[in-house]
């Protein structure tokens, strides 16, 4: 089971949104399984959070293919560049 706190599940995705560009929930979902091996991410999870992301305004998406596909929004680049900065930041 993952037992990341709210803000790292954030930054973790918008960091791979980040680095992946427009990708639907389960590339996304096989992305974060291979850079957090181990976590237990589970997919239903990661769409709620990307739901969640969307509403937000922290991503765009377009439907592709009968699927969303998911890339960052002007706002969640701000956000995850925030994330970053306060991550780096505070205390250890």
């Amino acid at each position: 089971m993952c037992r990341l706190d709210y803000n790292q599940l954030k930054r973790l995705l918008l960091r791979t949104l980040a680095d992946s560009g427009p990708v639907d929930s389960s590339s996304l979902f096989q992305n974060l399984a291979s850079v957090s091996a181990g976590s237990g991410f589970e997919i239903h999870a990661v769409r709620m959070a990307l739901v969640r992301y969307y509403r937000q305004g922290l991503l765009k998406r377009v439907r592709s293919g009968g699927q969303f596909k998911y890339s960052l929004s002007p706002r969640g680049i701000s956000r995850l560049q925030w994330l970053e900065r306060t991550r780096d930041s505070g205390p250890e």
